[in-house]
């Protein structure tokens, strides 16, 4: 049978099927192969993308004969843009036509930087027995498209859901994910600091699975504040899972920092989440819409008809107890109306220990943009009450607008009271202090002591320690006087005065 099952999935060729108009009545793929899509003009449902007037759908549908992947692309060369689209977009799902879908996985452009606006879906898991809703809509055009479909069974099934890092400190992540369904020997996770580096390039770490319904990963000791990629696959013993990713993590930094998303090197992003990026140029429709000229910014929507409920969270910051942190943005409002007025987006600065509503524990200030003609520079401050790792909020809760209203925001600078010498000392503390026998090291960002001596007030190395945790120093041997205990770590050097009783 499983003979009979590889040899049908290996026929090829161009094979034109016209999809019915709703979900419930799917044409049926059974083979792997080219398909022809008619004009985009069924029902639309909503799977991985929101609702959108006018939107149609298209729709195909394939039963899993076993655990496997199928992969899904509309990246041909047929997909000219005159007869065909060439801006397409595509959904996988599960679930009940007549009820509600579960989105498996959508993509709707492939590289909307190069202006590739085709669409793909790689090695997406698939489950035996379980029916897929593959729906092509509208959104970009209504125009036929040709797609690649190819099912291929697999044993080893790589995991697909992840959630956000949890970062412990500047040089400390926890990584999290779903249990694929047939749980594997172990995962391995392969992270790097080069975003352009290949899967299985970077540094290679084993976790175990283990028996909850997902698993992690603490991946120590990374370069202090760094960005970094990383890529998850199952280990099942003799094979392996194709790789998932990549995806991206953005360690907690000291301050001052700063992110205009102009750095296609970090994503443009740099850490920013939960708002769309936008590239305009002087051609592009809104004109210039980034700070100082055609660039990248972000933008979060109005609603013409409910209050807005939408966050965008800045990148982890670590602050000094009793630090005082100066937040500066800038906004700007656009709207598509060429009739109407811009209508007035508010919105609140929050702060909290985590990229997540129920986290964000503080209103820093709150805002209001009423202007569409230029950006407008905000400002606020707000004073850490403990040393910890931080996340601040933009909250947009425009009441309704009469008209459709976007809120760009760029140049993002957060400055501290501290200077950054000042800062990293403070993070150090050292007791007891006078101390008779046991001296204790630790830091309040977590850093990783690497090396430390003990100093006397006439410049004589007395004590030296290095390699493995170093978190403590034994000074009863040491004559009673005034000492220094030279500190060095994966975040800098520091040195800290002491007195043996």
């Amino acid at each position: 049978m499983k003979k009979l099952l590889l040899l049908i999935f290996t026929v090829a060729g161009m094979v034109s099927a016209n999809a019915q108009a709703t979900c419930a009545t799917a044409t049926v793929i059974t083979t792997n192969g080219t398909y022809t899509t008619g004009t985009i003009n069924g029902t639309y449902k909503v799977a991985c993308f929101n609702s959108a007037t006018g939107i149609k759908g298209y729709w195909y549908s394939f039963t899993a004969p076993s655990n496997g992947e199928i992969s899904i692309s509309s990246n041909l060369a047929s997909n000219d843009g005159v007869a065909k689209s060439d801006d397409t977009r595509v959904s996988i799902a599960t679930g009940s036509c007549s009820g509600t879908l579960t989105c498996v996985s959508g993509n709707d452009d492939i590289d909307a930087d190069n202006q590739d606006y085709l669409s793909e879906l790689l090695n997406i898991p698939v489950t035996a027995g379980t029916v897929y809703l593959i729906e092509w809509d509208s959104r970009w055009s209504a125009l036929p498209l040709d797609f690649t479909f190819n099912f291929t069974p697999v044993t080893c099934t790589r995991p697909t859901v992840f959630y956000l890092p949890e970062y412990v400190s500047t040089s400390s992540v926890d990584l999290y994910w779903d249990q694929t369904t047939t749980v594997p020997t172990n995962y391995q996770v392969d992270w790097s600091t080069d975003f352009a580096a290949a899967a299985g390039a970077g540094t290679l770490v084993d976790t175990p699975a283990g028996a909850l319904a997902y698993s992690t990963v603490n991946l120590a000791s990374l370069p202090t504040s760094s960005n970094f990629r990383y890529f998850c696959r199952a280990n099942c013993g003799a094979t392996q899972s194709t790789w998932s990713g990549p995806y991206y993590g953005y360690l907690p930094v000291t301050l001052p920092y700063s992110n205009d998303f102009e750095n296609e090197a970090e994503n443009y992003t740099d850490g920013f989440i939960n708002f769309n990026l936008i590239t305009t140029n002087g051609a592009s429709t809104p004109p210039n819409y980034a700070d100082g000229g055609a660039g990248t910014s972000v933008y979060t929507p109005n609603s013409t008809t409910a209050v807005s409920n939408l966050r965008a969270y800045f990148r982890g910051v670590s602050l000094q107890a009793g630090e005082v942190v100066t937040v500066s943005f800038k906004t700007r409002l656009f709207t598509t109306s060429t009739t109407a007025p811009a209508s007035p987006m508010n919105f609140d600065l929050t702060v909290g220990a985590s990229q997540s509503a129920a986290g964000q524990t503080t209103l820093v200030q709150t805002f209001t943009n009423s202007s569409d003609a230029a950006y407008t520079t905000h400002t606020a401050t707000y004073t850490a009450p403990a040393a910890g790792i931080y996340y601040f909020s933009i909250f947009n809760n425009s009441t309704p607008g009469a008209t459709q209203t976007f809120l760009f925001l760029d140049t993002l600078v957060m400055s501290t009271n501290l200077s950054t010498n000042d800062f990293f000392v403070d993070s150090f503390s050292v007791f007891p202090n006078p101390t008779s026998d046991v001296l204790n090291i630790s830091s309040s960002n977590s850093a990783d002591i690497t090396k430390l001596s003990v100093v006397d007030v006439n410049g004589r190395t007395v004590k030296n320690l290095e390699g493995g945790v170093i978190n403590q120093v034994n000074v009863a041997d040491l004559n009673s006087g005034v000492y220094f205990v030279n500190i060095e770590s994966n975040g800098g050097k520091v040195t800290k005065k002491f007195i043996k009783q």
